[in-house]
């Protein structure tokens, strides 16, 4: 399902980061190459989480995003994996193993790819698990 939003070169697997700031900047480069966004965009997601860091949203998982006005052209995703988890300062959910980057032109573009990123999820990792 998530074919319909990335590509090859929106999975990158085991990436090695420094810090939670070269992390991101990582993992969104594959969408500012192709002018999803434009690097306005990341400085806003690193901007937010330093603000409030609420994007990491479960045990390992940083979902990576701003506010389409701060520099979304198109919708896009990446998924990123660390060769070493990183921390990102949440307190629960430290440390960071995957980063998803999204970018959304409006308000609602996102829904049906955050649908089928948690049908993938659950289909890869959760029903693997039990």
């Amino acid at each position: 399902m998530l074919e319909a939003f990335m590509n090859e070169e929106d999975v990158l697997l085991n990436v090695s980061c420094e810090d939670w700031q070269e992390a991101l900047d990582k993992g969104a480069e594959p969408l500012l190459r192709r002018q999803v966004i434009e690097p306005s965009y990341v400085e806003a997601i690193k901007r937010n989480h330093r603000e409030m860091p609420y994007m990491v949203i479960a045990p390992g998982i940083m979902l990576a995003h701003a506010r389409p006005e701060c520099g979304a052209k198109a919708i896009g995703l990446t998924m990123m994996t660390l060769e070493e988890p990183v921390e990102f300062g949440s307190e629960l959910n430290d440390p960071v193993k995957l980063v998803i980057t999204l970018a959304t032109p409006d308000d609602k573009s996102h829904v049906k790819m955050l649908e089928a990123l948690g049908y993938d999820i659950e289909l890869h990792y959760v029903k693997r698990e039990e």
